[in-house]
């Protein structure tokens, strides 16, 4: 399934919702969204990944590029998840790297807005 980016600016943070399939052939898409947050460096985000169906290792390479970098600025970053994602970083055992939520408003209770 084709991946589908939408992007919200909120004033305390933004969101970034992905659906469908992040694998490398969407990847250049994703790394258009990452590198306006990056630019724009909002106090926190939250990446919506909980409409996610497949996450290939291009993918969770950005993310991992995205949390890294945002990290560096002083950003929160907080991914919001489902059941193939939390899977997938238990597996690669980059669980404990990022931020997860079960929701978008529990995301928000993480990072404070």
């Amino acid at each position: 399934m084709a991946l589908s980016i939408d992007l919200a600016q909120e004033p305390a943070s933004w969101v970034l919702s992905l659906q469908g399939d992040l694998d490398y052939g969407e990847c250049a898409a994703f790394r258009m969204n990452i590198d306006r947050i990056l630019k724009s460096a909002p106090g926190a985000t939250v990446v919506d990944l909980s409409r996610l169906e497949y996450l290939d290792s291009s993918g969770l390479g950005l993310l991992l590029a995205l949390s890294k970098e945002y990290g560096s600025q002083g950003g929160k970053l907080v991914l919001v998840t489902n059941e193939t994602v939390d899977n997938i970083l238990s597996l690669t055992r980059l669980n404990g790297i990022f931020a997860t939520a079960s929701t978008i408003q529990e995301a928000h209770q993480i990072i404070g807005t």
